[in-house]
């Protein structure tokens, strides 16, 4: 059969259908259900299809509903054991025929998915037959040991590896957001290199958002300075609508936050800017987590002690009701 595998299935829309029909069994699947307490399971359907779509190498704009770069990463938070991966696999078993793929695509799906269940709970099976399969799932083995080796701290294994998703962006960003944030001296020179030396770098995302909003809510100053000299936009909103000057508010608790919101704030951030589902302001979000000196620097910029979100709540709202009292009392105070 000619064309990539991807294809063959039917496209993005193939790995849509694959992913609702198969989580439309796990929702009432007894074994599988307790893992989502939901009452939908749209997320779940849009992250497997995300899954799948940059698994085999699709459009990288449709992949962005991921938030976990690693297979297994994105597993850790369940216990998963046999009974788990056997329930998971009749569930995509049942889904594939009733489906109705070709035989050859059939075949090739069973044991893809046989061989990723089982390397989910830590095992590993044959070799997976299908070449366009097989040199992917070995991609995949990759980004998780890049992931492993940067937790770990070998650096120069993490690099290594890291280079070789240049030709996915979007995985590549992930990765670089992941170098920056572990704030070694080598990895952000390595990811400063590749921010120099490929400026197509900053506009591509993972999850949505930008290697600056990344950095940002990691409090990784180094990386926000070279990415704001190269000229990217302070008030680039993520797929959620925030920016990156949200994102150190609601994310960084280490002492270089005051440090990057003074840098963005420097480079034009809005610093009342509001958005998403909650139209938050920075200053809402740093007082909702009680990041006292990042709400300072906001509030010397201008920041609106006013500011109403959609539930009609003030920043010293949002203190008072996450109990967040030294915060409380210095928006108080001004």
């Amino acid at each position: 059969m000619t064309g990539s595998f991807l294809e063959q299935i039917g496209g993005a829309k193939g790995c849509r259908r694959l992913s609702t029909e198969f989580y439309g069994r796990v929702a009432k699947d007894p074994v599988l259900r307790p893992f989502f307490p939901g009452k939908s399971m749209r997320c779940a359907i849009n992250e497997f299809t995300a899954f799948l779509i940059e698994f085999l190498g699709g459009d990288e704009d449709l992949t962005q509903d991921r938030w976990w770069l690693s297979l297994r990463e994105s597993h850790a938070r369940f216990e998963i054991g046999v009974a788990e991966r056997n329930a998971w696999l009749a569930d995509m078993s049942a889904t594939i025929d009733a489906i109705g793929f070709d035989a050859e695509s059939v075949g090739d799906l069973r044991q893809f998915f046989e061989q990723a269940s089982l390397y989910i709970i830590g095992n590993e099976a044959t070799e997976i037959q299908n070449r366009d399969l097989a040199s992917r799932w070995s991609a995949q083995r990759d980004l998780d040991r890049a992931i492993n080796a940067i937790r770990a701290g070998r650096e120069d294994e993490a690099m290594e590896l890291a280079t070789r998703f240049r030709s996915r962006p979007s995985i590549f960003v992930g990765l670089l957001a992941r170098l920056s944030r572990s704030g070694r001296p080598d990895s952000l020179r390595f990811v400063t290199e590749e921010i120099l030396g490929d400026s197509s770098v900053i506009s591509h995302r993972f999850g949505g958002r930008s290697l600056l909003h990344y950095a940002s809510g990691s409090g990784c100053l180094e990386i926000v300075t070279v990415l704001l000299q190269q000229g990217v936009d302070p008030n680039a909103l993520d797929r959620g609508g925030h920016t990156p000057l949200y994102a150190v508010a609601n994310e960084c608790g280490m002492e270089s936050g005051p440090h990057v919101a003074r840098a963005l704030i420097a480079a034009g951030a809005d610093v009342n800017a509001h958005g998403g589902v909650t139209r938050a302001t920075a200053l809402h979000m740093a007082a909702r987590r009680g990041h006292v000196a990042i709400a300072l620097v906001l509030i010397e910029a201008g920041a609106s002690l006013d500011a109403i979100d959609s539930k009609g709540e003030t920043p010293v709202d949002r203190a008072v009701n996450c109990r967040k009292h030294e915060i409380a009392k210095l928006l108080a105070d001004h």
